[in-house]
Parts: structure tokens; C-alpha cells; sequence
């Protein structure tokens, strides 16, 4: 009896969280001449609104350009930049819309350009830089 009790409890709570889950909505907001996407953006439906969670930008060719989520219509999390040969070229983090955190940046042939930290907009603490063959250039203090 004791383990027929935990077999419904267990599929009444995978049925509540399920049917809690807001569904996704993709939306092409912004195409190429060759119908390619160039802007698709996510949403949820909360409480009867679509509300913004993500986006992605493409290239004409259709690689991606960048990819992040969004909380209360503003940046939020990681945000990530591509170059046209697929390599990332920046990765940085946001809060409320705002760059706050960590920050890399490379170079088109994949070789670390510079990182740093981010606090409420503004460059904070050590920044270092590399050169195009991965040398090591300098340090700088925010």
C-alpha cells in the first residue's frame, strides 16, 4: 500500500510540474531577401502575456551572430558573439540589462584578445590582453 501511495505521489507531482512549464514560443521578428532568419526572438506566455526570454541573431549565410536571454525585456545572463566563421569573438555576462561580470574576447583565429570583469556597466579590477598569436601583452587595473 505504503509504495502504491508513492507511485501516485510521484505522477501527481510530474503532472503539477508539467503543467506549470510556460510554453516557448519561437518568432522569426526579422528575415533576409532569401526568407533566412536574420533576428528570431523566444518568448514565454506567463499569465496570458508574451513575455521576452531569448534571442538569437544570424548572419545572411544563416551561422549564428549572437544568442542570449532576456529577463524583464533587458539582457540578463550570458550573451554570446560569434565571427562569421563560427569562432566566438566576445562572451559576457548581464544583469538587468547591464554588462556585470566576467568578459572574454578573441580573436577571429580563436586566440584569447582580452578578460575582465564588468561591475554595473564599467570595466572593474584586472583586465588582461593578448596579442593575435597568444602572447601576452599586458595587465591594466580598473
Amino acid at each position: 500500500m505504503n509504495s502504491i501511495f508513492k507511485i501516485i505521489a510521484f505522477c501527481f507531482l510530474n503532472l503539477l510540474l508539467f503543467s506549470c512549464q510556460h510554453k516557448k514560443i519561437e518568432v522569426v521578428e526579422e528575415s533576409y531577401d532569401n526568407k533566412a532568419p536574420r533576428l528570431v526572438r523566444y518568448y514565454e506566455e506567463k499569465n496570458g502575456n508574451k513575455v521576452l526570454v531569448g534571442e538569437k541573431d544570424y548572419y545572411p549565410d544563416s551561422k549564428i551572430q549572437l544568442e542570449g536571454s532576456y529577463k524583464n525585456d533587458k539582457r540578463d545572463g550570458t550573451w554570446i558573439f560569434y565571427y562569421k566563421n563560427g569562432n566566438k569573438w566576445s562572451e559576457a555576462e548581464y544583469i538587468d540589462g547591464i554588462n556585470n561580470g566576467k568578459t572574454l574576447t578573441w580573436f577571429e583565429n580563436g586566440n584569447k584578445r582580452y578578460e575582465g570583469f564588468y561591475k554595473d556597466g564599467k570595466q572593474s579590477g584586472k583586465w588582461k590582453f593578448w596579442d593575435e598569436k597568444g602572447n601576452f601583452v599586458k595587465e591594466v587595473n580598473y
